[in-house]
């Protein structure tokens, strides 16, 4: 099981990445009241065959030239163990959404906690990807939309300002 869920939303955004996407939707969903937890990961990448979405979440199976693909059975056997489950919902030539329920205060739920850490390395991992992140917190949302600028040179600048607008959003919305 990985540590923090935010390395499952990280996981998730590099294989759209890797399946060609242009473009990537972050929308996480934190609900006290309704004890949920979710995240989405939409992209426009290649999209998966019907084949492939159905063996999605068999550790053994993969597209890549590893032996196994454990991103998405470790999340699904993460949700199932914390009450909740994974969605898979993919389009061939159009894209994928992963979908992604917990219950929110159940004991064995990971954290949710380095949303920044992740955003920050996927902005500045794939600029010519654009990125929508969206994060609603009891009904208070934070959106950061990210467009893409293929090869232009990061500034140290750059690094700090969006770290800080990213923390100062989430603060905002009660994420620490």
């Amino acid at each position: 099981m990985m540590e923090d869920l935010s390395l499952h939303i990280l996981d998730i955004a590099e294989n759209a990445i890797a399946a060609g996407a242009a473009r990537v939707l972050i929308a996480v969903n934190e609900n006290a009241r309704r004890d949920l937890l979710s995240f989405r990961v939409t992209d426009n990448g290649r999209g998966m065959s019907l084949e492939e979405k159905e063996r999605a979440l068999d550790p053994f199976f993969t597209t890549k030239r590893k032996r196994t693909g454990l991103g998405l059975p470790l999340l699904a056997q993460t949700a199932e163990v914390c009450g909740g489950r994974v969605i898979i919902e993919s389009v061939p030539r159009k894209g994928t959404r992963v979908t992604a329920r917990f219950r929110f205060r159940h004991i064995d739920r990971p954290p949710l906690t380095k949303m920044t850490e992740t955003m920050m390395m996927l902005i500045f991992g794939h600029p010519e990807v654009e990125f929508c992140y969206r994060h609603t917190r009891n009904g208070l949302r934070f959106i950061y939309l990210r467009r893409a600028f293929p090869g232009r040179a990061t500034a140290s600048a750059d690094i700090v300002a969006l770290r800080d607008s990213l923390r100062a959003g989430l603060k905002r919305i009660g994420v620490s």
